[in-house]
């Protein structure tokens, strides 16, 4: 791991709103962590974001807003 990537680093989700949904730490391994938050992030229709420590900013690293919602289809007769 990098300096940028030790173990206190972590991936946090938020919903929307900006809520507190779950945190990972890099503790579990770096692929465990970003597999287990993709996965609640995914299920809260969250953002899923990175912070190499704890004083530092979380960085936004991808969004599952819409993951999920059926697109809407328009139908011309």
């Amino acid at each position: 791991m990098s300096n940028s990537e030790s173990s206190e680093s972590s991936y946090i989700v938020r919903d929307k709103r900006g809520t507190y949904m779950g945190g990972y730490s890099f503790k579990l391994g770096k692929s465990n962590a970003f597999a287990w938050a993709t996965e609640c992030a995914k299920q809260s229709r969250g953002v899923l974001y990175f912070r190499s420590a704890q004083e530092n900013p979380e960085e936004e690293v991808v969004s599952y807003l819409d993951f999920g919602k059926k697109k809407d289809s328009k139908k011309t007769t």
